[in-house]
Parts: structure tokens; C-alpha cells; sequence
């Protein structure tokens, strides 16, 4: 999952914010951030997966800022900007969520200023079976001690144990 996301952004840590970096269509070394607050765009982000999501807004600085947490199945009413880049992640696992397939949301251009809402689906980006399987056995499981009764191998253990604990144990959003 880290692997993949890596392959297209690289992040540096300033003042205990992480900058996002991606390349531009010029092949060019660029970081997420809001540009302009000229073409206005009305949003309604919807949480199509079973797990709360946290909604995050990049600034004008391309420090992520926390915007919203929305519950499972809900929605929420966003008027934003063109050039303003939207992220989602998982409340518990932190994993990052996707829109259209993609971990970076921007309104496409084609939606500038029309006067009316037009609704974005977030969802769970494609896993790897590992993934999918530990996420399911982890739901299942109270405790990370009970993984040991399992007679896993020790790294698929491990990796259910940090699983476990993370959906077990909801922490605050964090800025950064």
C-alpha cells in the first residue's frame, strides 16, 4: 500500500507538517497544494465504505488541514475551488482512501463554476489480497493477544497484531 503510494508522491517534513510532492504533466517535481480561489466549484463528498473517513483540505502552504470527519454511508456539502486538492483517509489505519482511483482529489476543470452540487464517492483503493485478508481477520479479533493463539506464521502474525490494534483503538485526527 505504502509502496504504491510512494511510486507516485514522495513527502518532506516541515515543522511537523508533511508536504506532499507529485509530478506535473511536464514531468516536473511540483508540491500539492491550493493554488487560487477564482473558479468555484460545489462539492458533496460521500463516504461509500463501512469506516469513518477523514476529510483533509491542503492550504495555500500545502500543510494538510483536517476538514471534516464523516461517519460511514454519510455525505458532506463542500463549496470549494478548482485548483484546491482534497485527500481522505481511514479514521483507524490512517490508510489513504480514494476518489475516482485517485488518493489526490481535485474538481476537474469541466465542473468550474456550474452552479450546481456535483457528488464525489470515496472509497477503498484497491488492496492486495494480504491486505483485504488482515483487514477482515482484524475485524474479527478484540484483543492483539488473541492473535497469538492463532498459529500464524510469525511476520503474518505481526502484521494482524498491528491491525488489530489500530481498528481497536480510534485515535484523535492529527494535522499532519
Amino acid at each position: 500500500m505504502l509502496a504504491n503510494f510512494m511510486h507516485y508522491f514522495s513527502t518532506m517534513a516541515l515543522n511537523n507538517q508533511y508536504l506532499l510532492y507529485e509530478t506535473n504533466d511536464n514531468g516536473e517535481r511540483v508540491f500539492i497544494r491550493s493554488i487560487e480561489s477564482e473558479k468555484r466549484v460545489y462539492l458533496r463528498f460521500v463516504n461509500k465504505t463501512s469506516r469513518p473517513v477523514d476529510v483533509w483540505w491542503r492550504d495555500f502552504n500545502g500543510a494538510r488541514r483536517l476538514y471534516i470527519r464523516l461517519k460511514p454511508r454519510s455525505y458532506y456539502n463542500v463549496d470549494s475551488f478548482l485548483t484546491h486538492p482534497w485527500e481522505f483517509t481511514d479514521v483507524n489505519t490512517k490508510e489513504r482512501y480514494v476518489i475516482q482511483n485517485k488518493e489526490i482529489f481535485r474538481a476537474p476543470v469541466c465542473i468550474g463554476d456550474l452552479r450546481h452540487r456535483t457528488s464525489w464517492l470515496i472509497s477503498v483503493p484497491v488492496r492486495t489480497l494480504r491486505q483485504t485478508a488482515l483487514l477482515a481477520a482484524a475485524g474479527c479479533i478484540a484483543e492483539p493477544g488473541h492473535v497469538d493463539g492463532l498459529g500464524l506464521p510469525k511476520s503474518l502474525a505481526e502484521d494482524l497484531r498491528k491491525y488489530v490494534e489500530v481498528i481497536n483503538n480510534p485515535s484523535p485526527p492529527q494535522a499532519n
